[in-house]
Order: structure tokens, then sequence, then C-alpha cells
């Protein structure tokens, strides 16, 4: 009964640590997939400010969890931010503006808040460079 017991506490302590490790890599995965689907999203909206001459947007709400993409009002995609991310009130920017022909109207960062700190994305002046730090 007691190498019973024994092994079976073995068995849960491996499996918990396991479990931390896996759900780690997970918020980590769930993170770089929404850095990569913001660099498409920005992408995106530059490609039709430059094909339709329009100016698009996008922009964070006020809860800063989201962020959609919009041609002059008309709304063409909603995204959710990962649980344990949020855009940081210290942000320099909240939103990016495309001018018909690509050109961003602002540079600056994006700051977002996770469970591991700070994350920065760069956006430089011009046709809208973007690049990430970490």
């Amino acid at each position: 009964m007691i190498e019973m017991l024994l092994v079976l506490s073995i068995v849960i302590v491996v499996s918990s640590s396991v479990l931390l490790l896996t759900s780690t890599k997970m918020k980590e995965m769930e993170e770089e997939r929404f850095y990569r689907q913001l660099h498409l999203d920005i992408q995106r909206l530059q490609a039709i400010s430059i094909t339709d001459y329009r100016y698009t947007h996008l922009t964070f709400p006020a809860n800063r969890t989201k962020y959609e993409g919009k041609i002059a009002d008309k709304l063409l995609f909603e995204k959710e931010l990962p649980k344990h991310m949020r855009l940081s009130v210290d942000s320099t920017l909240k939103g990016i503006a495309f001018h018909p022909g690509g050109n961003v109207n602002d540079f600056g960062n994006f700051l977002f808040e996770t469970d591991k700190g700070e994350k920065r994305i760069t956006l430089y002046i011009g046709r809208g460079v973007v690049n990430y730090e970490k």
C-alpha cells in the first residue's frame, strides 16, 4: 500500500511539472502567433490602401484587448489579443492609419504588457516597415 502511494505521488509530481511546462510553452506559441497575425493584418491594410487608394486604419479600442481594421468607417476585421496580453497605456501608438498609396501617418511603438514583461513593436515612418523587439 505504501509503495503504491509513493508511486502515485511520483506520477502526480511528474504530471504536474509537465502540465506547467506545456502551459508556458502554449502561451509563448500563442504570443508568437499573435505577432505574426498582427504583422499580416498591418500588411493587409497597407496593401488595401495602395490598391484602392483609400485610407485604412488599425485601432485598439478603449479596453486595449483587441484591435480592429477599418476602411473609413467600414469594419474589415476585429481580432482579440491573447488573454495574457494587452496594449500598454504607455504605448506611443494607439493605432495606425495608412494614407492612400501605403504610407503610414505616424511612427512609434506599440508596447504590449504580457506575463513575461513588455514586448515592443516598432513602426517606422514611410512605407510602414514593422520591426519586432523582444
